[in-house]
């Protein structure tokens, strides 16, 4: 006789591979996973050569906080630079996208220290920046043209524009001193979560203590 208290067994081995009329394939197969992966690295290739001498991955992003209270102290990279960090920086709003700085009209600054963060960023990249001129066959070069030594010497950025580097925190090393080696800290924990505790009752025994001596000076009178 089975025992009827045990799980009956009832596995599924008939795994369904096709779509059918009676049932759909549940089974997903990615053979073209390396094909998929040579065909990403070929697209970037051919990408990096038709917006050369530009950057790779786009234009320069402006630091922004994230959102909510929960994540407003890390820092991430934003959509783009509002007007007033272009006017500021001297960056004409028509001409900042031609230059590769992205430009956001709905965002607002809402404190100074994010907006002057923003400006410098901007004056940092203004620094490095190498203009082409639009029309290389151009016999009088613009004013906002680099000169032909710096297009010579222009390389093209791979990776993001002036990445933003999250600070790490860092350990102080220091040498141990007899103080410290001699200093009790499991006590000293204990102690202070007795004192905090016992606060209420010491400051009722004190009291008493206070009014019981009032009382014993007015009997010795």
């Amino acid at each position: 006789m089975p025992n009827f208290r045990l799980q009956i067994p009832n596995n599924h081995f008939h795994k369904h591979w096709h779509d059918q009329s009676a049932h759909k394939g549940r089974i997903v197969t990615w053979h073209n996973q390396a094909a998929r992966k040579h065909r990403r690295r070929e697209n970037r290739l051919v990408k990096a050569q038709r917006v050369f001498p530009r950057p790779v991955n786009g234009m320069l992003r402006p630091v922004v906080h994230c959102q909510t209270i929960r994540y407003n102290s890390k820092k991430r990279a934003g959509k783009g630079f509002t007007l007033t960090e272009l006017k500021e920086a001297g960056v004409n709003k028509r001409e900042a996208r031609g230059i590769g700085i992205s430009v956001d009209y709905r965002r607002k600054n809402r404190s100074e220290g994010g907006l002057r963060e923003n400006v410098a960023r901007l004056a940092a990249y203004k620094s490095n920046l190498i203009v082409f001129p639009k029309k290389m066959n151009r016999k009088k070069p613009q004013a906002t043209d680099s000169s032909k030594a710096e297009q010579s010497k222009a390389e093209q950025v791979v990776g993001d524009v002036m990445p933003i580097v999250k600070p790490k925190p860092g350990v102080v090393p220091y040498k141990i001193t007899k103080a410290d080696t001699d200093k009790k800290v499991f006590f000293t924990l204990r102690v202070a979560r007795s004192d905090a505790k016992l606060v209420g009752k010491r400051e009722v025994r004190a009291k008493k203590a206070v009014a019981d001596a009032a009382e014993k000076a007015k009997t010795a009178l």
